[in-house]
């Protein structure tokens, strides 16, 4: 049964991610890395909540625990974000991505 992670999980997670990121993409993150919390996001007809946890210039990098993954969004005009793709991604993919 699918169970939400936790912030401490979520830390956990990032910090092991962040060992296999390049160095530019681990001071990307460094500079433009927020308190980590919750923001809404539309799913499926939905609204939803992921965790925010850096302010890229290309937008929101968050981690989305029903699929597992990182993925920077957009904020809708009613403050959620739109609904994204279901994507996996690790943190060094996302910020490879990003052009980091």
């Amino acid at each position: 049964m699918w169970k939400p992670i936790s912030l401490a999980e979520l830390e956990a997670l990032v910090a092991e991610q962040l060992r296999f990121c390049t160095q530019s993409e681990a001071e990307a993150f460094t500079r433009w890395r927020v308190p980590f919390h919750k923001v809404p996001i539309h799913r499926r007809g939905a609204i939803e909540s992921v965790w925010a946890v850096a302010e890229l210039p290309s937008g929101l990098l968050y981690y989305e625990d029903v699929e597992e993954g990182f993925e920077i969004g957009a904020f809708g005009t009613d403050g959620a974000l739109i609904e994204a793709g279901y994507n996996q991604y690790e943190l060094n993919h996302v910020l490879a991505r990003a052009g980091f």
